[in-house]
């Protein structure tokens, strides 16, 4: 079969291309044939169904490139732009199943049933590479930072050496596409822990080796912790940090997400529609609290927008009937919607959409919220998404969405709020997230936990304190100049330097 792969490699016959076509066809059938005896009728029958179809759904890589792996054991460059999906896509409505389902008892060691599809192809392109060979991929970045690219990170630092990674953050690659992308180049040997790196912060297309050449720094990428680019400086204060802090998880903190209704629109009211049913059924106030969404947080502050929460949690067990006015409220929007059984009906014409399968009644927000007590202390609220970090202190019984993420309370409330206010955890927040085009971050706790914080002297704390009472209550130059203090004594706490102070603010006035 090489041979015949060879003289249709230098072939300019159309008539003879065709043959060798078909030889090479009907050896490679044989092949196959050969490797299969003695499988099972329904694998044949498989190979079979794949063999004929117009398009197979395979590449047998040893076989359509024969010599190259007998003489080579691989390719010597592999280069793409693989797609990027994710692996909890469902690929069929009616059994559910999921791409991943596909691929997760394989054997690829970057499996993650929450990954994407390019992640795989990253190992896929490593099996095709003889030693030493060089792998360059253009993918989404985010398995530089995020949960699911732990495996892929493991893997790139263990069973490769990275030449060259260039991020691309906030800078638009592809037209059509706006994920943000990076580039890795990367060779099949041992990781020597020297890879250029560098963030294009500017349009550098034009002169991409150019650019590269001169801001890329040497930096070492050897365990699955998240990669970052840094320069000197940056590498610096994020050491610091992480010596002299501690991580957010162990401040005897939990974290936990706001109500999940499914159906916002029944479960979310007006002040003036809350007023209405406490006039009807003054018993209906006991289930009716406030509630805030992600644009109500703000940096040291909240603003309530007069919207009220329907508490019927699961886990209260309530009887509807003994609320009468806030019954009959939910079923104007109709029982098809509000049932959690996630059925489809088609009513007066239009299909319509029943609330996700659970056990739950069909009165009853989404989810069982467990810890509803904690709503009844005061707590510190943040949004899923932001741009400049903004947490907020929140009184007791004050709820909010699934979109908002709110801390428990903890006998160092105010000094966590300054700290996680501050310009230095703005900064080093990036370091840590994924992040959504150039500003923007997502807030998920596997991140917001590993924030480090740095434990307080008593006196310092209490200062902190006076100070974080100051910004709430006040405006104009107090407020400023309490800030600007409390700035002072976090970044002492962590030991920056002026030099460091100065680039962490400059790097924050971005965002005002």
């Amino acid at each position: 079969m090489i041979e015949k792969q060879q003289e249709l490699f230098s072939c300019e016959d159309t008539d003879k291309k065709q043959q060798l076509l078909e030889q090479i066809e009907t050896l490679r059938d044989a092949i196959i044939r050969q490797q299969l005896q003695g499988a099972n009728p329904e694998t044949m029958a498989h190979y079979e169904e794949a063999r004929t179809a117009a398009s197979k759904p395979y590449v047998l890589w040893q076989l359509e490139f024969a010599r190259v792996f007998r003489e080579k054991g691989g390719f010597d460059v592999c280069m793409g732009n693989p797609p990027y999906i994710q692996l909890q896509k469902t690929i069929d409505e009616e059994t559910r199943e999921k791409l991943g389902d596909q691929y997760s008892s394989v054997g690829f060691e970057t499996f993650a049933k929450t990954g994407d599809i390019y992640c795989l192809f990253y190992e896929k392109g490593f099996r095709l590479l003889h030693e030493n060979g060089i792998l360059a991929f253009i993918t989404s970045n985010k398995w530089m930072r995020a949960g699911y690219g732990e495996k892929l990170r493991a893997f790139f630092a263990k069973r490769t050496n990275p030449l060259t990674l260039i991020d691309f953050a906030g800078q638009r690659v592809f037209e059509s596409a706006t994920v943000d992308v990076n580039i890795l180049i990367f060779s099949k040997e041992a990781n020597s822990g020297c890879t250029n790196a560098c963030i294009a912060k500017e349009n550098c297309a034009g002169n991409l080796s150019v650019y590269v050449r001169r801001e890329a720094k040497t930096t070492a990428f050897t365990s699955s912790n998240s990669w970052v680019i840094m320069n000197a400086i940056e590498a610096s204060i994020k050491r610091k940090m992480e010596e002299r802090g501690t991580p957010l998880r162990e401040w005897n903190i939990s974290i936990n997400r706001g109500i999940l209704t499914g159906l916002n629109e029944a479960f979310i009211v007006s002040g003036e529609v809350k007023d209405q049913l406490i006039l009807k059924d003054p018993k209906s106030a006991e289930i009716i609290r406030p509630i805030l969404r992600g644009r109500d947080i703000k940096r040291y502050a909240y603003s309530h927008a007069d919207l009220w929460l329907i508490a019927t949690f699961p886990s209260r067990h309530y009887d509807i009937n003994d609320y009468p006015a806030v019954r009959d409220y939910l079923l104007s929007f109709g029982m098809e919607r509000l049932e959690q059984t996630g059925t489809r009906r088609i009513v007066n014409g239009e299909e319509v959409h029943a609330r996700k399968k659970t056990s739950n009644e069909w009165f009853e927000t989404q989810d069982s919220i467990s810890y509803w007590d904690d709503f009844s202390k005061t707590k510190i609220m943040y949004n899923d998404i932001c741009q400049r970090l903004s947490f907020c202190i929140v009184p007791p019984d004050v709820f909010c969405v699934n979109t908002v993420y709110f801390i428990k309370d903890n006998p160092h409330l105010k000094f966590l709020l300054a700290c996680l206010n501050s310009n230095i955890i703005n900064w080093y927040y990036r370091t840590l997230s994924v992040q959504l085009g150039e500003k923007a971050v997502r807030m998920f706790s596997i991140y917001v936990e590993n924030i480090p914080i740095p434990m307080p002297p008593n006196d310092v704390e209490q200062e902190i304190n006076a100070l974080v009472d100051i910004v709430v209550t006040q405006q104009g130059n107090d407020r400023e100049s309490a800030e600007k203090r409390i700035e002072l004594i976090i970044a002492s706490l962590y030991g920056l330097t002026d030099e460091e102070i100065s680039f962490v603010s400059s790097y924050t006035e971005q965002f005002y």
